[in-house]
């Protein structure tokens, strides 16, 4: 059976609206809403669309839109002309609107040889709406009758407060099948329910909020093409005569007189999903306001085409089923999407776009991911491990390359997902943060003998603490958004600790300790651990790999992983170090290493843990005085809320120092 296509009709130049409604943004990343459809109609297994526009607007229709989904998906274009007309009939003088939907679908009838769907370039119909008429199509064919649906809306779904609408109202049988289907042509809102008129308002007729409408959401097979085509002569002859300016030839029209010659079933599909559309100007804020509350819940993400366009060039097996929003880094956009083979097995890996703004160099970065990951492999391979799950497995661009850059010049790159995992956020184990210590200090091991100095800067001076610290006066100096006078204590604390900065930069360059293959972001939500077993088997998220200090790293696990609070908490009655995390993790990261580290290295973790808790909060700090440019925020004021974490933790671990410096030395 023939996968169907989908068929966008976008002919209409929305009178009502006052322009090319199909082309104007309806969120601020510049998603139109037939955006929305192709990416939804995507996810639902659709693998080509047709595009029925008229002749004039093809170059603006392929500049915006045709561009970018031939990236993702196969692109035709129809053209809906007033002069495609049957043998004997003319356009009358003076006729501009288009024929009708059912003449559009007319238009592209050369181009259709199997099921297809219908959706209006301008309506936003929902996810569930394209899955339900693809798994339609996928599995029913005609036979005695033609076998169509249509998704069915509920009225009170569907309306706009700006003014009148046109809906096909349905009459639906005990068993969910189309009985007729009538156009109205203008309903109003009131309230709940809604009204029609067929006498230019002199009278309404009432219609329940839950009444069954049709929103050109239809799907076909093959035969219908034929059907419309016989219809139309029926239709010119009596539309010319009665209406010759103004006539149209919709599609349900054809659905009622196949359903009264009892030639065709159509299955009504029902949905409970919110219909947007811009039928008027008015109607633009509303369907703005819908498009970033679903944003902002990561039902969408912020580059629709980008990320399908990405994952359609990825060497991944099998067809594109699904994604879901994946861990919570505060850098990259990051997805679990998955893939399914013929024989209905799945496959899992990451997509991620890497965020240029703080990568100025990505393909560096790549290099760095790529020449780590494969002398990992080779490594592991030599212990008698597993390559494939323990450490990261690149997955290559369809051009040879490690990453993919989209038709917006975004960058993207793919990875294997290892399964049966799971990441900490917050630890009160002193087992599991001893593993993670372990997993980092091994990463350290197995990279001693990595030529450090080979690693490409992806952040210069990133572990720079001197660097940081001349950034962030000059940040508190400059206050472009007027944060400074609230945040007069925490900025004092910063200054205070100017001793600790230059620690050790000052031994890096002065040789009395080595640069070392190092990871910069030793989170411990960035040591997968084995579901099973809970041991730590794959260190994670290597963008910031380059040569450092290896105290840091020990530093920043100790950070996150030996707090007794999340990094964000408003609460710092509940934010201190626990030692006997300090000691599990310091404890795992000196056995990983495998005495690779000096005894000067060893000595200097304490400090480690003390200068990157530091760190962090500065840069927290100065991202909230600079009005949170760098660290994602989901609410705000939520950098100041993690710079104010780290610097009790920072004052914590002053508290106990001597203690830290005993329980570190017990591993040396």
């Amino acid at each position: 059976m023939k996968k169907p296509v989908l068929v966008i009709m976008a002919a209409g130049m929305g009178s009502r609206y006052g322009g090319m409604k199909q082309i104007d943004p309806v969120d601020e990343y510049g998603h139109i809403i037939v955006d929305f459809s192709i990416y939804d109609a995507y996810l639902a297994g659709f693998e080509e669309v047709i595009f029925v526009i008229k002749r004039e607007n093809a170059e603006d229709f392929h500049n915006v839109i045709g561009n970018r989904i031939e990236k993702i998906m196969k692109v035709r274009y129809a053209f809906q002309e007033l002069e495609n007309l049957p043998e004997g009939f003319e356009v009358p003088a003076g006729r501009v609107k288009p024929w009708g939907t059912a003449h559009a679908i007319l238009s592209c009838k050369d181009m259709i040889d199997g099921p297809f769907a219908v959706i209006n370039a301008d309506d936003y119909y929902g996810r569930e709406a394209f899955k339900q008429i693809y798994d339609y199509l996928s599995v029913h064919e005609d036979n005695e009758k033609y076998q169509y649906a249509m998704v069915g809306y509920q009225l009170k779904n569907t309306l706009t407060e700006n003014g009148s609408v046109a809906r096909g109202v349905c009459d639906i049988d005990g068993d969910g099948k189309l009985v007729s289907v009538t156009e109205h042509t203008t309903i109003v809102k009131r309230g709940e329910n809604a009204a029609y008129t067929e006498d230019d308002g002199k009278s309404y007729t009432d219609l329940a909020g839950d009444t069954i409408v049709s929103m050109n959401l239809w799907g076909f097979s093959k035969g219908f093409l034929s059907e419309i085509a016989y219809g139309f002569r029926d239709f010119l002859q009596e539309g010319l005569q009665h209406n010759p300016l103004k006539c149209e030839y919709y599609l349900p029209s054809v659905v009622s007189r196949l359903l009264d010659s009892n030639k065709a079933e159509v299955k009504v599909l029902l949905t409970t999903e919110k219909w947007y559309g811009v039928t008027y100007r008015e109607d633009k804020p509303m369907v703005m306001a819908a498009v970033k509350k679903l944003e902002e819940n990561d039902f969408y993400p912020k580059q629709l085409c980008g990320k399908l366009e990405a994952a359609a060039n990825f060497c991944f097996e099998g067809v594109y089923k699904e994604e879901i929003p994946w861990g919570n880094g505060h850098i990259n956009d990051t997805y679990r999407v998955t893939f399914e083979n013929e024989q209905g097995v799945k496959k899992y890996y990451i997509l991620q776009q890497m965020n240029k703004s703080i990568f100025k160099n990505p393909v560096e970065l790549m290099e760095n991911i790529v020449g780590v990951t494969e002398f990992l492999k080779r490594k592991i391979s030599a212990n008698g491990g597993n390559p494939e799950r323990e450490t990261l497995n690149v997955i290559p661009a369809k051009d040879g390359k490690p990453y993919y850059v989209d038709s917006e010049g975004e960058y993207w790159r793919a990875y294997v997902f290892i399964e049966n995992t799971v990441s900490y956020d917050l630890i009160d184990n002193p087992e599991i943060l001893y593993e993670g210590g372990l997993a980092f200090g091994r990463f350290q091991s197995m990279l001693a003998d990595y030529p450090a100095k080979t690693l490409h800067e992806t952040i210069p001076g990133f572990h720079d603490t001197r660097e940081r610290f001349e950034t962030f006066k000059k940040a508190v100096e400059e206050d472009v958004c007027s944060r400074v006078d609230l945040v007069r204590e925490e900025i004092q604390f910063v200054l205070d600790r100017e001793e600790i900065v230059d620690c050790f930069q000052d031994l890096l360059r002065s040789g009395k300790i080595s640069f070392r293959v190092t990871h910069n972001d030793t989170k411990i939500n960035n040591v997968l651990m084995d579901k099973d077993t809970k041991k730590g088997i794959c260190v994670i998220d290597l963008d910031t790999v380059m040569p450092g200090a290896a105290m840091n790293d020990f530093g920043d696990a100790v950070r996150i992983g030996a707090s007794t609070a999340l990094e964000d908490e408003q609460n710092l009655d509940k934010v201190w170090c626990d030692l006997e995390l300090f000691e599990a993790c310091a404890k795992g990261f000196i056995e990983g290493c495998g005495g690779k580290l000096s005894q000067e290295e060893i000595k200097l973790l304490p400090m480690g843990a003390r200068l990157m808790t530091y760190e962090c909060g500065m840069r927290f700090l100065m991202d909230y005085i600079q009005g949170d440019i760098y660290f994602k925020i989901h609410r705000p004021g939520q950098n100041l809320d993690r710079a104010r974490t780290q610097f009790k933790l920072v004052s914590d671990m002053e508290h106990k120092w001597k203690v830290m410096e005993n329980i570190v030395k017990k591993y040396m």
